[in-house]
């Protein structure tokens, strides 16, 4: 089946720049160790926040993939969306208490604009029964659930905002799958939600490479620069064969699997980077550094692996190729935990995992091509 192409239009990736920028302040909340690890509650809220903002941005990439059209309209409501994402991006801070009422006061603005570009849409169409009213609804539930945590954050409830922010997340993911109205998923434009993942995907990745630039001193020359980009290159290798090669981008798809599956791959990328940034400073426990690597890298490479729904017609991942992928997992973390407080075991494990699992993905991707 051919579909329409639909182009990603600059103005989508300026916006993807910007949220970017966003979940990029997160790492703030937990790259400071307390007693040589990162604390439950900060973890926790570092992850619940990277969901909103994640969510905020998918909101209004359906949106675009859905019914964009790029006039006039579309353009102001998306920069004042912009504004408010940077704003929003500012609040963010150790400071719970202060960050949460501005925060989500921003967060209503952003949802209140999508909202704003479905009803322009639905009044078109002279409808609310379809997908567009449809994502007014579930929008303006969660819009309203934010209204109460501003209340609470106003009127000094700080304690209740975390959750209320979790429950937000939460009706988020899971309205869609009780509140469906007449759905028809043909409007949805997979080639071109594909590339809007990738894109906020590569962007990540040009973040985490940013984000390690300031251990590549001439003065003081060493491997540990050269073995991070490379830990950080062969992710990103990883995800292209996986995502871009691998996959079957002229289907009709309700896209929910690639949908959630980048929440986790953009999170496991930033936290890649945390515990890189971590191990090296010195100042947090080796033991919790090394875990939140293996778990980040576990995350990651699961999170581009349940695409293979997706794979074209003549690709599957075999049981073999998940066992080889196993033991380059295994491997890899018998070196880092064997030798624990040692830096270059910690990285030359980690790429051993990323370069492993990236020849495995690299291999099929050709014997593909061959057939």
């Amino acid at each position: 089946m051919e579909i329409a192409k639909k182009p990603v239009e600059l103005i989508e990736l300026f916006y993807d720049l910007i949220f970017v920028y966003a979940i990029s302040q997160l790492t703030g909340l937990i790259n400071e160790p307390i007693g040589g690890i990162i604390p439950p509650y900060n973890f926790f809220a570092y992850l619940i926040t990277c969901f909103v903002i994640l969510q905020a941005w998918l909101y209004f990439t359906n949106y675009v993939n859905r019914y964009g059209r790029w006039e006039w309209q579309d353009y102001l409501i998306v920069a004042i969306n912009m504004i408010a994402v940077i704003f929003m991006a500012n609040t963010i801070s150790l400071n719970w208490a202060k960050m949460y009422f501005a925060f989500d006061v921003s967060m209503l603005i952003i949802l209140l604009t999508i909202v704003l570009l479905y009803s322009v849409h639905a009044r078109r169409e002279n409808s609310l029964r379809g997908a567009a009213g449809n994502s007014i609804t579930i929008l303006s539930i969660v819009c309203t659930i934010y209204i109460i945590a501003i209340l609470c954050s106003f009127f000094n409830f700080t304690e209740y905002v975390l959750w209320i922010n979790v429950l937000a997340v939460l009706a988020g993911a899971f309205l869609p799958f009780f509140i469906r109205g007449h759905f028809d998923k043909s409007i949805i434009n997979f080639p071109h939600l594909v590339e809007r993942f990738e894109l906020l995907t590569i962007i990540t990745f040009g973040e985490a490479i940013v984000g390690l630039t300031h251990f590549f001193e001439v003065s003081n020359f060493n491997l540990v620069p050269i073995l991070l980009f490379l830990i950080i290159l062969t992710m990103f290798g990883s995800y292209v064969v996986q995502i871009h090669r691998l996959m079957d981008h002229q289907r009709v798809e309700r896209s929910l699997r690639l949908m959630f599956s980048h929440y986790f791959i953009v999170i496991s990328i930033n936290l890649v980077t945390v515990s890189l940034e971590l191990i090296h400073s010195g100042e947090v426990n080796p033991a919790f550094a090394s875990g939140l690597m293996i778990v980040s890298l576990i995350v990651f490479y699961v999170s581009i692996l349940v695409n293979k729904e997706y794979y074209k017609q003549n690709i599957k991942l075999t049981k073999k190729d998940i066992l080889k992928m196993t033991i380059v997992f295994v491997f890899g973390i018998a070196i880092i935990l064997t030798f624990i407080s040692n830096l270059y075991a910690f990285l030359i494990g980690s790429l051993i995992i990323t370069f492993g699992n990236f020849t495995i993905l690299q291999m099929k991707y050709k014997r593909c091509l061959s057939e």
